[in-house]
């Protein structure tokens, strides 16, 4: 007993002093988590600021200038387009891995069923009826920055309606970084589903030339996720404390400066030679596989290469003009140089379109920011789409009854 008095003597003496010890460290723990967790999220919010003033969607340093490219809209109006279109969102989306979520508001919406509803939007599934018409593109065709019923895929419809067809149907599934061979994808999607339209238009370039390696957006954020998969949970845990990510920097492998000097600045000479050439046969062997699967199903594909502010457009009537193109996008200027001497030679076929010279002689504001459309550029691109339809028979053989 003299023995367990001695244990228990011993043990009441040190308990308060390590209870007190291992409080003090969780409690410690605790604010140094929730210091960091602050820390954190003020940096985010700093970046988030810093984008928005120098990023190509910055609308706020122009808004009076945007008046001319929303002349049916009041300021206040616009203000409210410009606050929509900045909340839109994309999350996971199996294959093509990523969408606009669904959202509802005045001017931006998107239909949970995948595409962005337009002026006198047709039913969905569509009718076998009429002439149905799916359009696929980046953000420049899904709208961002201009109303639901201002979209290329809205004035396609009603440039189609006004010149008989009144029947024709057009489906918006524009999303925000696709590029071609996503597009191809989620045509796929629709047409094992059994959506099947009687033509399906592709509007690229821009996209296609920012992400020139031919990889999506969200590539390597997926990376790091799966990379994540191999750890313990324990690990994972750790990994996802506040603390944690502020003392990631800290350990992080230094980046290769050249290679970070090679991303930004694009390549020279051969090696941008090179890199445009893959560039191009990529877009061609997409094009090939999307006209195979097309003709599978009775489809009529239409390829439409875009304008952007940087080929044949007037810089004194782009209302950003000072932004940083060749930073931003370096490939954007010898991409497109290279691709009109390959579109005038005709070397993409019979359905390729090439649109992006249909600014060069116009004298007046086209874009709502850096490289979006106004509302305005948005209805030259679907005329032009209908007359080259028109002109080359693409239309009349795709309007007959499948």
């Amino acid at each position: 007993m003299a023995f367990l008095r001695k244990c228990w003597s011993f043990f009441g003496k040190w308990y308060g002093t390590i209870a007190v010890i291992l409080l003090n460290t969780a409690i410690f723990f605790l604010a140094v988590n929730v210091l960091c967790d602050v820390v954190l999220d003020a940096q985010q919010y700093f970046k988030k600021r810093a984008a928005m003033k120098g990023a190509p969607y910055s609308f706020r340093r122009f808004h009076e200038s945007l008046r001319a490219v929303h002349p049916h809209l009041s300021e206040s109006e616009i203000s409210k387009l410009i606050a929509e279109t900045r909340k839109l969102s994309q999350g996971y989306e199996a294959y093509t891995q990523f969408r606009e979520n669904p959202y509802a508001t005045q001017f931006v919406n998107v239909d949970s069923r995948g595409f962005r509803p337009i002026a006198n939007q047709g039913p969905w599934p569509p009718k076998r009826e009429g002439l149905r018409i799916f359009v696929f593109g980046g953000s420049t065709t899904f709208g961002y920055g201009v109303s639901d019923r201002e979209t290329i895929a809205s004035h396609l419809q009603q440039i189609l309606q006004d010149e008989g067809l009144q029947t024709a149907t057009v489906y918006n599934f524009g999303r925000g970084s696709y590029m071609s061979i996503q597009e191809r994808v989620l045509f796929e999607r629709l047409l094992i589903a059994g959506h099947v339209p009687d033509v399906a238009v592709f509007i690229d370039g821009l996209n296609d030339l920012c992400f020139y390696d031919g990889e999506p957006a969200y590539t390597k954020d997926l990376q790091r996720f799966m990379a994540q998969g191999d750890m313990p949970l324990w690990q994972r845990a750790l990994e996802e404390l506040p603390v944690m990510k502020a003392l990631r920097p800290l350990f992080a492998r230094p980046e290769d400066p050249r290679a970070t000097h090679a991303r930004r600045t694009f390549a020279s000479g051969q090696e941008q030679e090179q890199t445009l050439l893959e560039f191009v046969q990529r877009y061609r062997n997409n094009v090939k596989i999307t006209e195979a699967i097309s003709k599978a199903y009775g489809v009529r594909p239409v390829f439409v290469w875009q304008p952007v502010p940087v080929h044949k457009y007037d810089q004194t009537y782009n209302i950003f003009g000072q932004f940083d193109y060749d930073g931003y996008i370096p490939q954007l200027r010898p991409g497109y140089r290279l691709m009109a001497d390959l579109a005038a030679s005709g070397s993409f076929g019979n359905n390729f379109f090439w649109c992006a010279d249909i600014q060069e002689h116009v004298k007046k504001p086209l874009y709502v920011d850096a490289i979006h459309y106004s509302g305005e550029m948005a209805r030259m691109i679907a005329r032009q789409i209908v007359d080259t339809m028109k002109q080359r028979g693409l239309l009349s053989s795709a309007s007959q009854p499948t």
